[in-house]
């Protein structure tokens, strides 16, 4: 989902995603399967439902037709929730869907027509670089020469880096979410959800009800322990960790409570201690940049992050905050093993509370 917030992270970022979709779609003649569905954001707590308020205040101020749902009107849009379980469901529309692998196509379908040499199949073994500026990066196809590096390599880019000295303050987590098979189902267009006091969020899927969990002390897992190759691969279910979240879902989805799931998800994402991503020049080495860690945001963040990374390329003003994403922010702290892997484990809920509230 992409979803417009009031928030730092969320605001000039999404609303240059929707941008960028349309982009694709209209200047680029490129399929993303964007789905506009809009988003309930349920309170079960005073402080959430005041939080949401001030959303709604924002959203008016940028002429966003959000507003709150009086209850027959939520049960309308979704029949499985039970509206009198909660205490506030406040909609915003601007909010929708998009297929990540149709979204990655259409970049880099629009990508090659600007002149983009793409290859795929090819693994990056490191990084080279001479009197402290990088020169190139060694693959499993041959060197290739490059003045100018950036690092987007995800749950990877801080072991890639590791060698020149680099430690990035990320660190991935087990991010799990369930399909289940719901009666009655679900229309495409029902708008998704989020419950910042139970970390729940959950959406339509082919009919299906996808219920996902921002868990606090979130499982970290070391990245070198994952096999090879790890590409579309996943990691095993966990239900006693996620039991209670699921069943806070069903008190206010009680259809959940009898529901099957048809199927548990669970992969590793990357995060940081503050849950904004690491994206621009690091300070070490001159010419290496980064784009990394999305804090399971890289869909929303997605073209935020590439037009920040062609302004610091481009030696141009950005209109997104550098300082706010600068991956140098935590000096030598990501060094710390330990205090990175305690930081980012509260980080999957506490982050998410706070883009959510």
């Amino acid at each position: 989902n992409i979803t417009w917030k009031p928030t730092p992270d969320h605001d000039e970022a999404v609303l240059y995603a929707f941008q960028t979709v349309s982009r694709l779609e209209h200047e680029y003649r490129q399929t993303t399967g964007w789905l506009e569905t809009g988003r309930f954001f349920l309170s079960s707590s005073e402080p959430t439902r005041q939080a949401f308020s001030r959303f709604d205040e924002a959203a008016k101020k940028r002429g966003i037709a959000a507003r709150w749902l009086e209850p027959d009107e939520a049960r309308a849009r979704n029949p499985l929730l039970d509206p009198l379980s909660v205490n506030g469901i406040w909609f915003n529309p601007l909010s929708g869907r998009i297929n990540p692998a149709d979204l990655t196509s259409a970049y880099v379908a629009a990508a090659r027509s600007k002149g983009a040499d793409i290859r795929e199949g090819v693994e990056v073994v490191s990084v080279a670089h001479k009197n402290a500026r990088v020169v190139g990066v060694e693959t499993s196809g041959g060197f290739i020469g490059a003045d100018k590096i950036v690092v987007a390599a995800g749950i990877w880019s801080r072991a890639l880096l590791q060698p020149l000295g680099i430690a990035l303050a990320q660190w991935p987590c087990e991010h799990m979410y369930t399909i289940a098979e719901v009666s009655p189902r679900l229309a495409r267009e029902t708008p998704s959800f989020v419950m910042p006091d139970h970390l729940i969020y959950g959406r339509e899927e082919v009919g299906k009800f996808l219920v996902g969990f921002f868990d606090e002390n979130a499982k970290t897992l070391d990245p070198g322990s994952l096999p090879k190759p790890f590409s579309f691969t996943l990691l095993a279910p966990d239900w006693d960790k996620v039991a209670p979240y699921f069943m806070a879902a069903a008190r206010v989805f009680p259809s959940l409570e009898n529901a099957p799931v048809r199927s548990f998800i669970n992969g590793p994402e990357s995060f940081t201690p503050d849950g904004s991503p690491l994206i621009g020049q690091l300070s070490s080495i001159a010419n290496l940049y980064v784009a990394t860690a999305m804090n399971s945001a890289g869909v929303t963040w997605s073209a935020m992050s590439g037009c920040l990374i062609a302004d610091l390329l481009g030696e141009k003003t950005s209109r997104f905050d550098v300082v706010r994403y600068d991956p140098n922010r935590f000096a030598q702290r990501g060094s710390d093993r330990d205090w990175l892997t305690a930081q980012v484990s509260s980080t999957v809920s506490a982050g998410y509370r706070r883009h959510n509230r």
